[in-house]
């Protein structure tokens, strides 16, 4: 206990006064008499009458004394460090991302943040709500507003932990939405930390922070990656060491359940170790790849789900792409060139129009030409016109600074040698991201419209010296991919676990059926060209099942933490929340709880004590056990007392 005014327990010198009072005897009154025979005993107490006497044991002063230090405690506001919060609305932010699975608590990171949740409610003040927030991939209020306790308990029963990454951004606005005309808040968040990605937003309020987790020991397989080169598919992994010390581990690839290669490797703290497979056999698999630890009896870290990874290898389907252009070599170099793509050219009709053939195809680049209607299928636009999917103005010449986006289809793309004569304004679609722009204006963008994916070029490539750069080849072979993959979907990238995937379907699916890891089935009846499959939330890989009739194919991706926030499971002691730091409190402690209204009422209640007893109205017994003085009355019959 500590108070928080310590200078008014000063106040505790007034009970000299009182004492004092206790102790001062009775002035007489002097009066003549005729003789001092019958004043005898008056006499000998006037010649040892002394100002002071022995203190005696007294009701009312004992009561007066517990009135006074009541106070005195009172306004020194005595407070007990408790996990009590505070009253009014609390909304709590539970850490449920991939690093709370972490084995150091009780059992793990995230049971012990439950329990002490559980303890917040319990302790919850009465007419208080709490809203109870779960931080995950995707965060999500478990009850809002609830002063119930029981319904509370229930609620946070039913909370797990994921297998991926928290998003604290849109986490920390569900929190201030709440906090919303509310004018007595405390928003408390209890997690590990591991708090990543850019700066977060402060929140109203108070805000405190509940840390978990006791740990740093960790090691993860950071990579694990498939490419195909010249020589056929190549394998890269990569370990790293999040801990405070060196650590010997077994890193193991296999294929299928085949063992390609084991290797025990020495990792520094804060270190990486890297490995590259080369001569695999060129047919697809599932690859997997494992750190353990070398001594079986002992665990190699305190967190598993980033032990384990996988990677996809399969053929990629052949795509049928459809050039629309009055001539265009650079073009039709490029496709010719690219993997897994048969390209075709549309011919001019009977009158030099240009015909697009009735077939279907995976992919239709229109340079320069305006089919009507357009033709049913993914769209990369050069140097279009308006159409129904966006509208273009005049041509703007003099283009400066020029910006290149960060985005996975600018990867490796080195824009700074590339010069344009002109280009056409543009104001870009809701639904597209602007890759490349020029003074406020989009050079290039995609994105997904209604239910098939649309790109654009706004210029036109002979007004350029693109297809001179090394830029052509991976701006277009990004562009590609992206409008229509090798396969449904990229099997050789890696999403982390709470990710969507877009899977473009097969035009004679009838079906789609999904299995995780775990086993659980999806099961998806085709609306459109494409699929966005949301339920990634388990590390592993899926299988992918297309199914038509009694016939079916199967296409598997991979689900992988390869997340360095979630790897580091060191727990951070402070949080930053916009220019607020906010620290954790000692002691495991997240509040305080004062005590000074109870001393007041106890003050209070003595005080009607002490004044029934000044009116000879106190409780039965009240004499006997504190006695004022008064001689017990004698034991003799009343009627010697008479005589």
């Amino acid at each position: 206990m500590k108070f928080l005014l310590p200078a008014g327990l000063g106040l505790l010198a007034l009970a000299i006064p009182i004492l004092l009072l206790y102790m001062l005897k009775l002035r007489r009154r002097q009066v003549q008499v005729s003789s001092t025979m019958l004043w005898s005993q008056l006499l000998r107490d006037r010649q040892a009458n002394t100002p002071w006497q022995k203190l005696k044991r007294n009701l009312l002063m004992i009561l007066q004394l517990l009135v006074l230090a009541a106070l005195v405690f009172s306004f020194a506001r005595p407070a007990v460090q408790t996990r009590t919060v505070a009253s009014g609305s609390v909304i709590v932010l539970l850490d449920a991302s991939a690093s709370m699975n972490a084995r150091d608590g009780n059992p793990t990171r995230f049971d012990s943040a439950r329990q002490a949740v559980h303890s917040l409610i319990d302790d919850l003040s009465p007419g208080s709500a709490m809203t109870l927030i779960l931080v995950t991939g995707r965060p999500h209020t478990l009850v809002a507003a609830q002063g119930d306790k029981p319904r509370l308990h229930s609620a946070l029963n039913k909370a797990y932990p994921s297998q991926g990454p928290a998003d604290w951004q849109a986490a920390l606005a569900l929190a201030a939405g709440a906090n919303q005309n509310i004018e007595e808040t405390t928003t408390v968040i209890v997690s590990d930390g591991g708090v990543s990605g850019s700066i977060l937003p402060a929140l109203p309020g108070e805000v405190r922070y509940l840390p978990v987790g006791s740990s740093r020991r960790n090691l993860a397989i950071s990579a694990f990656a498939l490419r195909l080169s010249m020589d056929g598919p190549q394998l890269f992994v990569e370990a790293s060491n999040y801990s405070d010390q060196a650590a010997a581990v077994l890193l193991s690839i296999y294929l299928e359940n085949i063992l390609l290669t084991a290797s025990q490797v020495e990792i520094p703290p804060g270190e990486r170790h890297g490995l590259t497979l080369d001569d695999l056999p060129d047919q697809p698999g599932i690859y997997r790849a494992e750190i353990s630890s070398p001594n079986p009896t002992t665990p190699l870290d305190d967190l598993l789900l980033d032990n384990t990874a996988h990677a996809i290898y399969q053929a990629a389907s052949e795509r049928r792409v459809l050039l629309v252009s009055e001539g265009n070599l650079f073009l039709e170099q490029l496709l010719a060139s690219l993997p897994n793509l048969r390209p075709y050219r549309a011919l001019p009709d009977e009158n030099g129009a240009l015909q697009i053939p009735t077939d279907p195809f995976d992919l239709y680049i229109l340079d320069g030409v305006l089919p009507d209607p357009l033709p049913d299928g993914h769209l990369l636009f050069i140097n279009p016109g308006s159409n129904a999917f966006f509208n273009v103005g005049a041509p703007f010449r003099e283009l400066t600074d020029i910006q290149v986006n960060t985005h996975s289809l600018t990867r490796y793309l080195d824009w700074s040698s590339v010069h344009i004569l002109q280009a056409r304004t543009c104001q870009p679609p809701e639904w597209a991201e602007i890759l490349i722009e020029a003074d406020t204006w989009p050079l290039v963008f995609a994105g997904q419209a209604q239910d098939r994916r649309v790109a654009a070029l706004t210029f036109d490539l002979h007004d350029s010296d693109l297809p001179l750069q090394v830029a052509f080849p991976i701006l277009f072979s990004n562009l590609i991919d992206y409008l229509s993959p090798p396969g449904a979907f990229d099997a050789s990238r890696s999403i982390n676990p709470g990710e969507s995937l877009t899977i473009s379907l097969p035009a004679d699916a009838e079906r789609v059926v999904i299995a995780s890891p775990s086993g659980q089935v999806y099961d998806h009846r085709p609306q459109s060209a494409s699929l966005t499959f949301t339920q990634t939330g388990e590390s592993g890989y899926y299988a992918v099942n297309f199914i038509r009739g009694d016939s079916h194919h199967s296409q598997y991706f991979a689900v992988n933490l390869f997340d360095a926030g979630e790897s580091d499971i060191r727990p951070r002691q402070n949080l930053q929340l916009g220019t607020q730091s906010v620290s954790a409190p000692p002691s495991g402690q997240i509040g305080q709880r004062e005590l000074w209204r109870w001393l007041a009422a106890l003050a209070l209640a003595l005080l009607v004590i002490e004044w029934q007893v000044y009116h000879r109205r106190s409780l039965p017994g009240i004499r006997t056990l504190f006695p004022t003085g008064a001689r017990p009355s004698s034991n003799r019959p009343r009627q010697e007392q008479r005589r």
